[in-house]
């Protein structure tokens, strides 16, 4: 039975649910930043499946396989859900139609010290120039008061690195746990690519979140050297679904 999450105790159980996979961990990282506000985003637990549910903007995010997929299909029609991101296996299960797949690639940080970035104000704007340069972003309002939001409630992290006053790179670190965390975005403008700026803000990153692990969703064999020079490596398929 699929249960709408609405008080402290579910969101308790959602919680500890999502410290799972990539997917639980961006579930769990919308909880935290916007709670039980319904306007926002909403939550459900599949009590007999141990699958979890976000939706916020038309997209549903699973976590886990529903027990009874006639149920969950007729779930998401009736919520009111367009896409889906979730495990392939999932969208299997569901039998979604698949859009776009991708990997799910993981690194367990070494435990240790917290080591923060250099203390500088994140310029939402600038980042936001940068990473639509790059095809990582469209709609800025979203993207500013979702980013802002995040990083007032503690649920985000960005790392930038500056050259001659202009922003030359950054990663964005959309969520985080005690546990786990999710890098969403790095970007390197071209002029200032090769020059290993990128690979020095994802370790940048890496130290400010030590003992967790930490995951990304890429795009099909994508900068497949970059991130297995880093230590990288597979551990699931994402995919994104059309309803």
């Amino acid at each position: 039975m699929i249960r709408l999450v609405e008080d402290q105790e579910g969101l308790a159980e959602l919680l500890t649910h999502c410290e799972r996979n990539a997917f639980g961990t961006k579930i769990g990282s919308l909880a935290r930043a916007y709670g039980l506000e319904k306007r926002a985003a909403c939550f459900w637990l599949d009590l007999d499946g141990g699958a979890a549910f976000g939706l916020t903007d038309g997209l549903m995010v699973i976590s886990g396989t529903a027990a009874d997929p006639e149920e969950a299909r007729a779930f998401l029609s009736a919520v009111g859900a367009s896409t889906v991101m979730c495990a392939l296996r999932t969208a299997e299960a569901l039998d979604l139609q698949v859009q776009q797949t991708g990997d799910v690639l993981k690194k367990v940080l070494p435990s240790g010290p917290k080591r923060l970035p250099p203390e500088t104000e994140v310029n939402i704007r600038e980042v936001f120039r940068l990473l639509q340069e790059t095809n990582m972003v469209e709609d800025f309002e979203a993207f500013y008061l979702d980013l802002s939001h995040r990083l007032r409630h503690g649920e985000a992290l960005v790392c930038t690195r500056y050259i001659d006053d202009q922003l030359a790179g950054c990663a964005v670190v959309s969520a985080k746990s005690e546990q786990t965390a999710l890098l969403s975005a790095v970007a390197v403008r071209e002029a200032y690519r090769r020059q290993g700026i990128g690979t020095e803000l994802v370790q940048e990153a890496e130290a400010a979140l030590p003992g967790r692990t930490m995951f990304l969703f890429r795009e099909k064999d994508a900068h497949r050297d970059f991130y297995r020079n880093l230590d990288y490596r597979w551990c699931d398929a994402w995919t994104c679904c059309v309803l």
